[in-house]
């Protein structure tokens, strides 16, 4: 997959009500075509459009998860 855009480059009009719709023709998109757990902090998005083809990536950053590294209980 060759992303050619970021999704921040999309005009504001593209993310209505929490869904993403193509940065290109405005077309809604579901699911991504494939994602990538980078590490704790970071999971990347691939997108692919249907109706017109436009390929682009965004990255999410997760907050409110716990880490997977636990201290030890203080004795």
């Amino acid at each position: 997959m060759n992303p050619q855009a970021d999704a921040c480059a999309a005009p504001r009009s593209s993310k209505r009500f929490g869904q993403l719709f193509c940065p290109k023709c405005d077309d809604m998109l579901l699911a991504p075509a494939a994602s990538e757990y980078v590490d704790e902090n970071l999971i990347q998005h691939f997108w692919s459009c249907e109706a017109c083809g436009h390929e682009f990536q965004t990255s999410v950053r997760p907050f409110g998860f716990p880490s997977r590294r636990r201290k030890a209980p203080a004795c």
